[in-house]
């Protein structure tokens, strides 16, 4: 509770002048002295949020036999691609390779494998409601460097007259690429994941809505407000509202109370 005191002044760019304003006290002129009754407050405020998971589920008609069987033969055409593009990314690495090798081979420049092996690894899951199970994907990952040796000859000149000369000679530079180090063994027989039908149906099965509560509290020295939201699912599906308050001041005190339910037939 400290009273400002804001000097005359003109605002830049224009004629506008304020007015001096002095000895003004927010905790006077704005009313808060009404509500709180101290400059220093405190307060306890607690949040709560609850789902509690229920076991039932709805079961909705679906033709899944069909689904399942358009799927098996989805996927037998999509590995035939896989396995197509497979083999191709297989010739392009090992040409990689094998061209990097033949450089490092000729320029005696060992590379390192400090990180071997590197393997992406996805893990298995299961579709609920659907009934189908992904197995886990593994695969080595090729392992790929920036530079390979490279040869650069100068060329060779003389200049008449002086007999001055200069030999060609012969650099091995690092030349900026992107050359395969390793290729994966096990590369040409990756296959993508194998996907089991557990169980054929025609129904799809949902989870059904469990029981929601929300409490908020708020303690201080002013005024203490608690509110309770509830939406519960059990024989019939049923929401309720509370909340109440009490105050110093009695405009604010009130109580609220509410429930409303929805039947099942």
């Amino acid at each position: 509770n400290i009273p400002l005191t804001i000097p005359e002044m003109t605002l830049p760019y224009t004629e506008v002048t304020t007015p001096q304003l002095k000895d003004f006290s927010l905790w006077e002129r704005t009313g808060l002295k009404n509500f709180l009754r101290t400059t220093k407050q405190s307060f306890d405020l607690n949040v709560n949020t609850q789902y509690k998971k229920n076991r039932d589920s709805h079961s909705i008609p679906f033709p899944l036999g069909a689904v399942y069987g358009t799927l098996s033969q989805s996927m037998n055409t999509l590995n035939q691609y896989f396995e197509k593009g497979r083999d191709k990314v297989v010739d392009f690495l090992t040409k990689s390779y094998n061209e990097a090798k033949i450089r490092f081979d000729e320029h005696k420049v060992e590379t390192s494998f400090n990180k071997l092996p590197r393997t992406l690894r996805i893990p298995g899951y299961y579709l609920p409601g659907l009934g189908i199970e992904v197995s886990t994907f593994r695969a080595e990952m090729p392992v790929f460097g920036y530079v390979v040796p490279k040869e650069i000859s100068t060329p060779g000149f003389t200049i008449p007259g002086i007999g001055f000369s200069l030999p060609s000679y012969t650099l091995i530079l690092p030349s900026l690429e992107f050359p395969v180090l390793h290729v994966p063994r096990n590369l040409q027989k990756l296959t993508l994941p194998e996907i089991r039908i557990l169980k054929t149906s025609n129904n799809i099965l949902f989870p059904a809505m469990g029981n929601f509560t929300y409490d908020f509290s708020f303690k201080s020295s002013f005024i203490t407000l608690n509110t309770n939201v509830g939406l519960n699912n059990q024989s019939d599906i049923v929401a309720h509202f509370k909340s109440s308050s009490v105050s110093v001041t009695d405009s604010l005190q009130y109580k609220l109370d509410g429930t409303t339910s929805l039947t099942r037939k």
